[in-house]
Parts: structure tokens; C-alpha cells; sequence
């Protein structure tokens, strides 16, 4: 009997079992005050003893009575057949019970008796396995309680038998199942690792030859369909990205990355990116962040900004007019930690209420016709859903059909200490010429990820060698010094770990340190990790990106080889351009696109400078603000600093509700957006 069902008998068995030892008593009480008693007491007395005998009878268990002073032990005909013997077959002695313990639960069983005896523990209770009369092992719970003398000394102990074999072959059926479950979640991320690894490895060559085909004087047509296939690389890479994730997380293996950050500069960011593709179908993006939100937070940011991208791309894929607003603003706070409510706002086409919750799950989608007409997995909802409640949040949403959406999370933060924020620079990616050049190691079997790597690198004026093998490598950094090793991690022979314990030990005599940069197809959980403990300096995952590939490199150049450029001041003779044509260039990706955003610049950038100018005049800060803000995201687009300056000078100034300086601003603004209008259209025009 298991305990679930000793329970599910109700109270009345615990109940039975006092009144047996009640019976017990009275028995005994009875067998010493009457030697010689008259008729009436013995058939009082056969009556109790009756009464004791159904008792015992009653019960499922095994009952056992133990005269310790003798060692003769009362054991009930249940309790012998628990173990398939009849009641006379076995000796009711305590050698009878030890005899059929089993030898490996022996010691245990017997140290648990004693102990009680002694008054070590409060109460007998002990599991053992028992030999059954067909020589099998019945498991047994046992309990009891002891009666002690004057002195403390026991002298007679009483107790219970149950069978709880069902129970324990259930808890290990459980216990290989979980066995089980754990060998094929290991063989489930063996998989996923190997598929990462086997998958990006061509999808390098794909998306790197495509990024390097795109720089080179092509016609309209192969351009065009150049895009298309780096497009489509792309979108295969974010399903593979988004597979791995949702395994992670199915898996247990998601962790946080918790560290300091501006929230402002990860909003600022998104807007600026996704901007480009509200832009391009002409929606309002605006975001806002209430004043009272501490903006300097500790937690993932990274996470935080997949979250926000996959809402906000969401909502600028469903909306066709009207526009996409994100707020942020306080939920909860203590001395330090804040909790933060998001609201990504759209004007698109809603959701039915009957799907509102089902989409959160893994492989759904709002309508069975969204696959077609929109793409996606279903699976972007379900990862966003999982990382929320990661960061101790829920996120649900509010919508009607034909009418927009407003989804929403919270997440929770550490407050970090200080209160003064640095004001941040503009962006200006260095430019490495041939004389401030690296030089630069690729240690790589395959050769299409070769060349790949090798080519980007060239072109951005780095001088690469190649090695095929970890002992080719060794060969190399024997021979000559390299500012920078790319060192792929799987390779026949010497693998990429090796190869970088043995550079790290020579550099012991020598006493330098070559930058290795970890260089892999392997996206997993732990193989960053795996990287840097293994002596590496950093880690670039496969496919390569020319522009992360730029970054990572270069952040180990020498300061003498890649000096900062210096911004132009008012001072200077030569004029600062209206815009940079190559970080436009780089940003967009696509020329088409590029065309679009031209033709647009003029129309919707008097749109928001009619705006401004109007709350302006009516002294109404937020209104300022709002368009400010909206037209700040689309000079980020197209890279438009000295103009970016400005308005977001004028952001920040209508934010806090200072208007003293905003109408010098806002002059010196439509000049700059003037001044950009004829350098786009100079720098598009056909021909040029």
C-alpha cells in the first residue's frame, strides 16, 4: 500500500492503530491483575482479544508487536503475507525480521532502530527492502512507536508494515524517465551544436560572398538579384537564430548576461535601425521614455533589444498606415532594483481575441494565412515570451482586429550606482588606410570561409596570411609576428584549442601576447565561454559579418595604427559634409533601398518640420518633442550628424520643457535638412 492511498483511506486509520495499542494495553494490563480471575473476566477478556483480532485483521497493514526484554515478536497474518508466507511458517522472533532485511540495507535499518531506542531520533520510520518467500525484494515501509520504564528503558516497541513496492517502482521509472529526458536534451544540444556548425559554415560563403560581390561595380540587374539572395541568406540565418534560442530556452540553458547600460542609447539604437524600415513604408515611429525611468540599468541588454526588435518589427510588418510608438515607463521600484513597463503601440491589423494568448506559444501565428502572406515562424512571440519571464516579467497583449495592437512586458532591473550619464559621441567608425594596416592570421580549413575572411579584411586595407591547420599556424607564428590571430576552433589535426594552448605557452619565454579571436560556426550556449577560457581574446560566430568582423579585429590594433579621427569643429575651414555617404551606404545594405530614402528624405522631413514649427508656436513642449524625436530617428538613418546634433539637442531640451533656445534650433535645423535634401539628391542623381 503506498502512502497515497494510506492517506486516501482518511483519518480513521491512524485512529484504528491507537485503539489497537489501546487494546494492547488493556490486554496486558488485564493478563497481570488477573491470575485467577473469575468467568465474567475471561469472557471480557476473550472479547477484547476478539476485538484486537479484527482489528488487526482490518487493516492492510502488517502489525508487529515486539517484546523487547524476550524478543518475541507478535507478527499478523497480514504482515507474514505481505511476503507470501502463511501464518505459521515463520518463527515470531526479531531474528525473523532481521533474517529478511536485505544485506545491503542491513546496517542502515538496524542504526535507525537503535537510534530511536537510544532517543537519538523522535520517531521510527524507515524504507527497506524485505526478501519475499519467491526470493524477490518487496520494498517495506516501517514505522513504530516504544514503551520505556521507569529508567528510561524500553521494553516494548509496536509498529507497522506497508508494502510500498508499487510506489517505488513508480519513483524509478520516474527517475530513468528523467534519465531519460536529460541523455536526449544532451543529445538534442549535440545535435543543435553540430547542425549550428554544419549549417553557418556555407551559409559564410553565401552571405560573405554576397557582401563582397555587392562592393564591386555591378549591373542594375545583378544588384538586384544579388540583394534577393543576400535577403534571403539573412532570413534563413534569423530562423537558424531563432531555432537555437527557443531550443535553449526549452532546454534550461538560457542564461542572462547582466551588466550596466544606458536604456536610452538601447532605445535611441533600435529606433534608429528599425526606422529605416518604418521609413520605407512611411509609418510614424516615434518612442518616449517617461522622466521618471532611471535610465542607468543593470541587466541584459542584449536580450532587452532582441525582445524590443522582434515587437517592433512585428508591428511595423503588420501595420500598413498610421504608425508604431514605443513607451517605456516606471511599474516599480525599490532602493535597487527597478521593474519597467513596455508598450509597443501599432495601427495594423490586430488580432482576434481568441488567439490572443495561443500566440505566445512555439509555431503560432494569428492567422493560418500569415505564413503566407507575412513569413515568419511563430516561434519570434514564444522566444520574446520566455526571456520576459527570464527577466522576472509577463507580457501580454491588447488588441482588436482591423484597429492595431498594443503589446506589453515588464522586465525587472538592478539600479545602477551614480547619477551623472556621460553624454554620448556620435558614431564614427575608424578608417584603417594601408599605412595603419594589421596584420592579420586566418587559421581556417575551409577555403571558402578563407576567402571570405581574407577578402574582407584586404579590402578594408589589413594585410592577411593564410594557415590551413593548427600546425600550420604554429609554423607561421613561428617565422613572423601577427597583430591578430582568426582562429577557427574545429580542424583536422590540431584543432583551434590546441593551437592556442601551445602560442600561449611559447609566449611565456617571450613574454608577448598575440590577440586570438576565436572564429566558429558553433552558436550553442557555453562556446564563447569554452573560447575565452581556453586563453582566446574573443569570439566571432560564423557567418562573418564584414562590419563585426571590422570591429572585433580592430579593436586590438595598436592605438598609433588606428588614430580616432576628430570631429570638425565650428572653427574649422572645411565645411562638415551634410551626411556620410558610406555609413548610409553601410546601414542600409541595399541600394534600392537607399533610392527610396532619398525620394522620401524632402517630403517627410518637412512633415515633421511643419510639426515642430507648429507646437513651437503654440509654446506646447511635448508636441515638440514628438516630432523632434521623429525626425531625429530618420536623420540617424541617413547618417546625418551635424543635423543630428541639433535635433537632439532640441529632443532633449522639449523633453525637459526648456523652449528658451528651441526656436534657434529649430531654424538652424531646417537649414541642415535643406543642405542634406540637395547632398542626397547630388549624390543619387543618375551618373554620379
Amino acid at each position: 500500500m503506498s502512502d497515497t492511498h494510506e492517506h486516501a483511506a482518511g483519518d480513521s486509520v491512524p485512529e484504528l492503530k491507537q485503539r489497537i495499542r489501546e487494546l494492547e494495553g488493556m490486554l496486558h494490563a488485564c493478563r497481570l491483575r488477573l491470575p485467577n480471575a473469575p468467568a465474567d473476566a475471561v469472557r471480557e477478556l476473550a472479547e477484547s482479544e476478539e476485538r484486537f483480532a479484527l482489528a488487526v485483521r482490518g487493516t492492510n497493514d502488517g502489525i508487529w508487536d515486539w517484546d523487547i526484554r524476550t524478543n518475541k515478536v507478535f507478527f499478523s497474518p497480514p504482515w507474514k503475507s505481505m511476503i507470501g508466507y502463511e501464518d505459521d511458517e515463520l518463527e515470531n522472533v526479531f531474528a525473523t525480521f532481521e533474517t529478511h532485511v536485505h544485506p545491503e540495507d542491513h546496517e542502515r535499518v538496524m542504526s535507525i532502530l537503535n537510534d530511536y531506542l537510544a532517543g537519538g531520533i523522535p520517531r521510527y520510520s524507515v524504507e527497506f527492502r524485505f526478501r519475499h518467500k519467491d526470493d524477490t525484494w518487496r520494498w517495506i515501509l516501517a514505522r513504530g512507536r516504544a514503551l520505556f520504564d521507569d529508567q528510561g528503558k524500553p521494553y516494548r516497541m509496536a509498529g507497522s508494515h506497508t508494502d510500498v513496492t508499487e510506489r517505488k517502482q513508480a519513483e524509478e521509472e520516474l527517475r530513468q524517465a528523467r534519465r531519460a529526458a536529460d541523455a536526449a536534451n544532451s543529445a538534442k544540444s549535440a545535435f543543435l551544436a553540430n547542425m549550428s556548425h554544419e549549417i553557418r559554415t556555407p551559409m559564410n560563403g553565401v552571405i560573405g560572398m554576397s557582401e563582397l560581390l555587392l562592393g564591386t561595380d555591378l549591373g542594375q540587374t545583378q544588384r538586384e538579384y544579388l540583394e534577393m539572395l543576400k535577403l534571403s541568406a539573412d532570413s534563413l540565418l534569423e530562423l537558424l537564430n531563432d531555432i537555437l534560442d527557443f531550443s535553449k530556452i526549452e532546454a534550461g540553458r538560457m542564461e542572462l548576461d547582466a551588466h550596466e547600460f544606458d536604456l536610452s542609447e538601447v532605445v535611441t539604437e533600435i529606433s534608429q535601425a528599425m526606422g529605416i524600415r518604418a521609413f520605407q513604408k512611411r509609418l510614424v515611429f516615434l518612442h518616449h521614455i517617461s522622466p521618471d525611468v532611471p535610465l542607468r540599468l543593470i541587466g541584459d541588454d542584449g536580450r532587452l533589444r532582441q525582445i524590443l526588435v522582434n515587437l517592433i518589427g512585428n508591428a511595423i510588418k503588420f501595420t500598413h498606415k498610421g504608425g508604431v510608438t514605443i513607451e517605456v515607463s516606471l511599474e516599480a521600484e525599490t532602493a535597487d532594483r527597478v521593474t519597467l513597463h513596455f508598450k509597443i503601440n501599432d495601427t495594423g491589423i490586430g488580432i482576434a481575441a481568441d488567439m490572443r494568448e495561443s500566440i505566445f506559444a512555439a509555431f503560432t501565428q494569428a492567422e493560418t494565412s500569415t505564413s503566407r502572406r507575412y513569413g515568419g515562424t511563430g516561434l519570434g512571440l514564444a522566444i520574446c515570451h520566455d526571456l520576459v519571464a527570464l527577466m522576472q516579467g509577463r507580457i501580454w497583449v491588447e488588441s482588436q482586429p482591423g484597429t492595431g495592437s498594443v503589446f506589453h512586458f515588464t522586465a525587472a532591473f538592478g539600479r545602477a550606482t551614480g547619477t551623472s550619464l556621460k553624454s554620448r559621441k556620435p558614431r564614427i567608425k575608424p578608417v584603417v588606410t594601408v599605412h595603419s594596416s594589421m596584420k592579420v592570421l586566418i587559421v581556417e580549413d575551409g577555403h571558402v570561409s578563407q576567402l571570405v575572411g581574407a577578402r574582407m579584411l584586404e579590402k578594408r586595407g589589413h594585410v592577411v596570411t593564410l594557415a590551413s591547420n593548427g600546425r600550420e599556424a604554429l609554423e607561421r607564428c613561428g617565422k613572423e609576428t601577427f597583430d591578430a590571430i582568426l582562429m577557427d576552433v574545429h580542424m583536422p589535426g590540431i584543432n583551434g584549442y590546441e593551437a592556442t594552448a601551445k602560442i600561449r605557452q611559447t609566449e611565456q619565454a617571450t613574454g608577448r601576447h598575440v590577440p586570438i579571436i576565436a572564429m566558429t560556426a558553433n552558436a550553442m550556449k557555453g562556446d564563447r565561454e569554452k573560447c575565452l577560457a581556453s586563453g582566446m581574446d574573443d569570439y566571432i560566430a560564423k557567418p562573418l559579418r564584414s562590419a563585426e568582423l571590422f570591429h572585433v579585429v580592430e579593436q586590438f590594433a595598436k592605438r598609433s595604427a588606428t588614430p580616432e579621427p576628430a570631429l570638425a569643429s565650428p572653427t574649422s575651414s572645411a565645411p562638415t559634409p551634410p551626411f556620410d555617404l558610406a555609413e548610409f551606404r553601410e546601414s542600409t545594405g541595399d541600394e534600392k533601398l537607399m533610392l527610396k530614402l532619398v525620394g522620401i528624405f524632402s517630403e517627410d522631413s518637412q512633415k515633421y518640420l511643419r510639426k515642430a514649427e507648429k507646437a513651437l508656436a503654440a509654446g506646447k513642449a511635448r508636441p515638440l518633442y514628438e516630432a523632434a524625436h521623429s525626425l531625429k530617428g530618420m536623420l540617424g538613418v541617413y547618417a546625418a550628424r551635424q543635423a543630428l546634433e541639433i535635433v537632439s539637442k532640441l529632443c532633449d531640451d522639449a523633453h525637459a520643457g526648456d523652449l528658451k533656445d528651441a526656436q534657434l534650433m529649430l531654424d538652424q535645423l531646417k537649414k541642415e535638412c535643406a543642405l542634406l535634401g540637395d547632398a542626397l539628391v547630388v549624390s543619387f542623381a543618375p551618373g554620379i
